[in-house]
């Protein structure tokens, strides 16, 4: 009876790069034509610039209001100016310092633009009532306007349509303002002149806006698909050392960090150079990618890799995966090469057949290389002992002979 696989091990695959890179969205106008998943991590990459751009535009709006209040506190003190001249300023501090506080403990990108979308909101309010109090300060209103405008089309880590509907609604209170507040000593040519201004702003943020989120996406997804060229084998397909490496780094790290146990598979191809030889080195090829493609398949789950480390030798890194649960997989491994049925005339059993090295860790002081060595030793170990086996062992132990043959996966279970 043939082992079934288990569903811990045969669970739907999440590799580090998404296999069919599509661009992510240049607009949120175009999000559904292109991949979500693709989306999501560009505004997850962008996420940590875009709170400290947040931070920054906070701290220099905060510095542009103090320098006013201390003009404004001058002109009390010295010149008789009114009391209540100092409480825009004051106010005009006092929201930036409370929004980067808010701004400093958001953790993710959706988050972030609510918050955005809230504090902008009650900026306009309060600059309305401002205004309401003190209409000699309307002379001011269209710069500052259209200043605002070009913030949130270009500065703002909100979405496209986000920051259009923003900027349509700020545009439309603006001149409602002029024509409404009592006592302003504005014409109708003075308000046609700042609609069109508005009108002027809003077509020149709308346009830079869309073109710059266009070409941030754009790179994005150049990156990406940079990354996976560098990290992708030429002749597999799969993974290739340079990703192999960096995802032992990182899960090194995050076991030793949780106190999961780490486990590696090293497989070599029994007998690879005389099927070379005999069937020649395209077919041989070909011989690399099917058992690439099985070897990927059978280890499928969120976190494992399989990776091409180099001639006919492959590795899996199985994050928090114990010693017997390794072993379960090298097992699996071994009987899907065999049930492939790869002709393989010489070879005693007249078909390709794998070896495997099994090593596994629990503790994380040392060096992650280390562990790449001990599956190396047994997997030539594995291959002394007359191959289409596996050695399994763990650092530090003494490794012990685990011979996974036909026999052996019949009886299991």
């Amino acid at each position: 009876m043939i082992i079934e696989p288990d569903p811990f091990f045969t669970a739907t695959a999440s590799p580090d790069l998404p296999p069919d890179l599509r661009p992510v969205a240049v607009t949120r106008w175009t999000a559904r034509l292109v991949d979500p998943a693709c989306e999501r991590a560009y505004r997850r990459d962008r996420f940590a610039g875009d709170k400290h751009r947040l931070l920054l535009l906070m701290a220099l709006v905060a510095v542009a209001a103090l320098m006013i209040f201390v003009g404004r506190f001058y002109e009390y003190l010295f010149e008789h100016g009114r009391v209540v001249f100092l409480v825009p300023p004051l106010m005009a501090i006092a929201i930036p310092a409370v929004a980067a506080l808010v701004f400093r403990t958001r953790r993710t990108p959706q988050s972030l633009e609510i918050a955005v979308v809230i504090v902008c909101s009650l900026g306009t309010i309060v600059r309305l009532l401002m205004l309401s109090a003190q209409p000699g300060l309307l002379a001011m209103w269209l710069p500052l306007v259209v200043t605002d405008l070009f913030v949130v089309y270009l500065y703002l880590p909100v979405g496209f349509v986000v920051s259009v509907a923003l900027a349509a609604a700020l545009s439309t209170i603006a001149p409602l303002c002029w024509a409404l507040i009592p006592h302003v000593a504005l014409n109708g040519p003075e308000i046609y002149r700042g609609v069109m201004w508005l009108l002027l702003a809003n077509a020149l943020g709308f346009t830079a806006a869309n073109a710059l989120q266009r070409s941030q996406r754009i790179q994005y997804a150049q990156r990406l698909v940079l990354q996976q060229l560098l990290s992708t084998d030429a002749l597999t397909g799969i993974a290739n050392r340079r990703r192999f490496d960096a995802a032992l780094a990182r899960e090194w790290t995050r076991a030793a960090g949780t106190r999961l146990p780490l486990s590696l598979l090293m497989i070599d191809v029994d007998h690879f150079k005389a099927f070379n030889d005999h069937r020649g080195h395209q077919r041989g090829d070909d011989c690399l990618r099917r058992v690439a493609h099985l070897l990927v398949a059978a280890v499928a789950r969120p976190g494992n890799l399989v990776a091409r480390y180099g001639g006919e030798e492959f590795i899996c890194l199985l994050p928090a995966v114990d010693e017997a649960g390794a072993r379960a997989v090298a097992e699996w491994l071994l009987s899907t090469v065999r049930a492939a049925n790869i002709a393989h005339p010489r070879t005693p059993l007249g078909r390709l057949t794998i070896s495997v090295g099994v090593a596994t860790t629990e503790v994380f002081s040392g060096d992650p290389d280390a562990l790449v060595a001990l599956a190396d030793r047994l997997l030539y170990a594995a291959k002394d002992a007359g191959r289409d086996n596996a050695m399994s062992g763990m650092l530090g132990q003494r490794p012990i002979l685990q011979q996974a043959t036909e026999r052996d996966i019949a009886l299991a279970g």
